[in-house]
């Protein structure tokens, strides 16, 4: 493709860009912390449903324009994660063309409600969508409002622009046309924690860029630069400053290094799992039940990625997308408070840290 083209996109998207608004700064009373738990839920349903990371993207853009606007309760925010979740899967069915194949169908309000433990209901979901619905920005007044511009769509369009100039001038090895599954899996993790809202979407997107361009540049010395070059000039076109470019690419690489410790995930869901008195029968005895299970070594025998030591290490998404939590606000997800009765009864317990990775191989 040509470069020119590629940038009038990128006009477009820096012009319809706003600075994300930081999280809790409402007075409202719901924290960074309680955002960042609602952002890893919203990456477990993702995981769950097999969707685009462009739903995940799209419902976090809403929590976030729509707790800029209202002053919410901390009670409501597991509702109003579930709502923005299920309306984004429509918005990004919408932007599809017709002959796209979008999301098999969009899941079921019953069905969020019950997987996310959330304590609101169907009809809940829905009455707070068409709330979230109305807070979006839909000048064309949509039935449902267009995608938000968010660091993937610069991502996207920044690794496109990077692919054609490095074709123009025939540097060979090219860097990939769209990001690799890796690079989106460090995007949601960048974008779950609230503290990169401080930054505007292109230079979150161009700061992890700069990080993957390093790394292949490790592989590939004769590609540096070229490579540091497409980043200097994206930096310029962006019109981002220098010493603003320095803060958002190390406040990046801080994130990514400290999610690839082998440290504890703050973000962990409690779940309850509702077992009929049957069930439980045959889970006796239950002295051999254990609340965790143990740690799975992830690096392979050449590692997870080479490059950059711990930095790229890499965690796989289903792993992470069921380490989430807002265990820290007691609101929304967590404890479901149901009783137990003559039929059936709940057990409690953690998610363990590489129960996830048992999933994804069953």
């Amino acid at each position: 493709m040509e470069v020119h083209p590629l940038l009038h996109q990128l006009d477009s998207l820096l012009a319809q860009e706003v600075r994300r608004p930081g999280a809790g700064g409402q007075g409202a009373g719901i924290s960074a912390g309680m955002r960042d738990g609602s952002a890893h839920v919203l990456r477990c349903l993702k995981v769950w449903y097999d969707l685009p990371s462009d739903v995940f993207h799209t419902a976090l853009s809403n929590i976030d324009t729509f707790l800029a606007k209202m002053k919410a309760q901390p009670k409501h925010l597991s509702c109003i994660a579930v709502s923005s979740f299920h309306l984004a899967c429509s918005q990004y069915q919408e932007s599809l063309p017709d002959n796209a194949v979008g999301v098999q169908g969009v899941p079921e309000p019953g069905d969020l409600v019950t997987i996310s433990q959330s304590r609101c209901s169907a009809s809940d979901l829905l009455r707070m969508e068409a709330i979230l619905a109305s807070k979006l920005d839909n000048k064309h007044q949509q039935a449902v409002p267009p995608m938000p511009v968010t660091p993937l769509s610069f991502l996207r369009l920044m690794m496109a622009v990077s692919r054609a100039a490095a074709a123009r001038l025939d540097i060979s090895p090219a860097p990939p046309a769209i990001p690799p599954p890796h690079l989106l899996h460090q995007l949601e993790i960048l974008v779950c924690d609230s503290s990169t809202l401080k930054y505007r979407p292109c230079e979150v997107a161009l700061a992890l860029l700069c990080t993957e361009f390093q790394r292949q540049c490790g592989d590939h010395p004769d590609t540096t630069p070229a490579l540091m070059g497409f980043v200097s000039e994206l930096q310029k076109y962006c019109n981002i400053s220098s010493s603003e470019f320095c803060s958002v690419l190390a406040h990046v690489v801080s994130i990514l290094d400290r999610y690839n410790a082998a440290g504890q995930v703050p973000h962990r869901q409690r779940l309850v799992w509702k077992l009929s008195n049957r069930t439980l029968k045959q889970l006796r005895p239950t002295d051999r039940l254990r609340p965790t299970l143990p740690r799975i070594c992830e690096e392979g025998d050449n590692g997870a990625g080479g490059g950059r030591g711990a930095l790229s290490r890499l965690r796989s998404s289903s792993e992470c997308s069921l380490e989430s939590d807002m265990s820290d606000t007691d609101q929304g997800y967590g404890k479901a408070g149901a009783s137990a009765s003559d039929t059936e009864s709940d057990i409690e317990m953690e998610e363990p840290r590489s129960w996830a990775r048992i999933v994804a191989a069953s």
